[in-house]
């Protein structure tokens, strides 16, 4: 399935998987696989399902906590891609906030927030989310979303002086990458 994956080849993988019928702690990830799968094959509803139900597990341990985490970034996302933030919001919420996954969570947050018409509630996860280090992709990006929540909080003279923050930060970073 990985393998058919990996060509975009989803619609033979996710025939693949659905016919797992193995109850032990491998399950879960078939079913992340699946909902994957499913998503990108254009079954959007019965992928986000099994995202959905990955995405709820009781976690027992650091491998399945990271796999939920895992599981709750894609529906997010599945979910913002389908212009549906309200539930995009729940999914990333339940993302931990100290997880290999939480930097791309905060970003989409904020995005789902922005996507709702409420661009001051995405500043909350954008504002934590610059404090990170900016060698991360969704830290980047981040510094240019909240000057944006602020435009379009029609707080121009913020919005560009958060313009500025970004264009010092990107150059204090081009600055280190030259250096080393």
């Amino acid at each position: 399935a990985n393998v058919l994956m990996a060509q975009g080849r989803y619609r033979e993988a996710a025939a693949v998987l659905e016919g797992w019928s193995d109850a032990s702690g491998w399950v879960h990830f078939a079913r992340f696989n699946l909902g994957v799968a499913l998503v990108r094959s254009g079954d959007a509803v019965r992928g986000r399902q099994m995202l959905d139900s990955v995405g709820t597990i009781a976690a027992t341990g650091e491998e399945q906590l990271s796999l939920r985490d895992r599981a709750n970034l894609a529906l997010g996302f599945a979910l913002l891609q389908d212009r549906q933030p309200e539930p995009a919001v729940v999914a990333l919420a339940r993302v931990r906030l100290d997880g290999p996954y939480t930097n791309r969570a905060l970003l989409g947050l904020g995005w789902a927030e922005a996507d709702a018409a409420r661009p001051q509630r995405a500043l909350v996860p954008w504002l934590e989310l610059r404090q990170r280090p900016i060698v991360d992709a969704a830290v980047q990006e981040s510094h240019l979303a909240v000057p944006f929540a602020y435009a379009r909080l029609a707080a121009n003279g913020e919005a560009a002086m958060q313009y500025g923050h970004a264009v010092s930060a990107y150059a204090a970073e081009s600055q280190r990458l030259d250096e080393s």
